[in-house]
């Protein structure tokens, strides 16, 4: 049976991992009425404290392994933001121990993996949503409205290049999971991510894969480019953690080209037509981003389903079969991989 809950009730979220983007969520889950942190997973005791007292949470629970989460009852949903190894793992216990998962990207390491997530959320009639932020923004919906302003569309140009202070670390000789394959990291998993997952949500899947890049001694990619052919248009995803770009996104037509900036975030887009003409398409930017891909889950939750609207668990496959597909041209392989 799906698990549905009454209007007005508050969700009991547990979040697992308690880096930069889990104050970022939990900053924004803060607005939303029906959202309410129950505990929060690491490793260590004091870690978990240490999080829970930097956001003033006086009466939330700390627990330092996933099975507890999941023995606890009391549980609705889990934020799972541990390294991405550990993402198909992780989900598929809470999803078997009853919880909805909302599943930081990439949604797992590869195809296999995110198949057993899915499954898993078919079987149990749990809500499995990845994580991408970017697609629930009140900026994507202007996106997809004016997309049909550039006419036919021929070239998507995809950036996000973002020098990573973990990289200045690396070259000291420490090995910082970003750069690790056993972590599943990446730059293309990391940053590249978000152009291709907008290009997919719009585009679809593409005909062909091309992709070359930068790999690091540890064996993953710290820069790279992607090229993806359809029909009758292309896209190219350029991304990189050991260089810093401008990061502008374009949406290319036979009449004019929407212009984006900061694509995992869609901070400013703008229209400008082939005779030059500009039109401001986005709202103000705001600073509680990622409350609305939490708000979307938890109705979505709460309305019994299983999978997204929005990020479905087929645009998910599709995301991770291109991942796939060029994390094996550039030759980056995981653990899981070999499994």
């Amino acid at each position: 049976m799906a698990c549905t809950k009454q209007p007005g009730v508050n969700m009991k979220f547990v979040i697992v991992g308690t880096n930069f983007i889990s104050d970022t969520l939990l900053s924004a889950a803060k607005q939303i009425e029906q959202f309410s942190l129950y505990g929060v997973c690491s490793r260590e005791q004091q870690t978990g404290e240490s999080f829970l007292a930097k956001h003033d949470i006086a009466n939330a629970k700390v627990f330092t392994n996933i099975e507890q989460v999941c023995q606890d009852p009391l549980v609705d949903a889990v934020y799972i933001a541990a390294p991405n190894s550990f993402h198909k793992d992780y989900a598929v216990m809470c999803l078997k121990a009853g919880k909805h998962v909302l599943g930081e990207k990439p949604s797992a390491a590869n195809s296999t993996e995110l198949e057993a997530i899915i499954q898993a959320a078919k079987t149990h009639q749990r809500l499995y949503m990845e994580a991408m932020m970017t697609t629930h923004l009140p900026n994507f919906a202007r996106l997809k409205n004016a997309i049909t302003k550039i006419g036919t569309p021929r070239k998507y140009i995809g950036q996000y290049s973002q020098y990573s202070s973990r990289y200045d670390k690396y070259k000291n000789g420490e090995r910082p999971n970003t750069f690790l394959p056993e972590f599943a990291n990446g730059a293309l998993v990391d940053l590249g991510i978000y152009p291709l997952y907008i290009l997919l949500a719009i585009w679809g899947a593409p005909q062909t894969v091309k992709a070359s890049g930068v790999l690091l001694e540890t064996g993953v990619d710290g820069a790279g480019d992607v090229l993806l052919n359809y029909a009758d248009k292309q896209a190219v995803i350029s991304y990189s953690k050991i260089s810093q770009g401008d990061n502008f996104t374009e949406i290319q037509g036979e009449k004019g080209r929407i212009r984006i900036e900061a694509v995992s975030l869609l901070k400013r887009m703008q229209f400008i037509g082939n005779d030059g003409t500009v039109e401001e398409l986005s709202e103000e930017f705001d600073e509680h981003f990622m409350r609305h891909e939490v708000s979307h889950f938890i109705q979505a939750a709460n309305a019994g389903q299983i999978e997204s609207s929005v990020n479905t668990h087929a645009l998910s496959k599709q995301v991770m079969a291109v991942l796939d597909e060029a994390r094996s041209q550039l030759g980056v392989v995981y653990p899981a991989d070999k499994s």
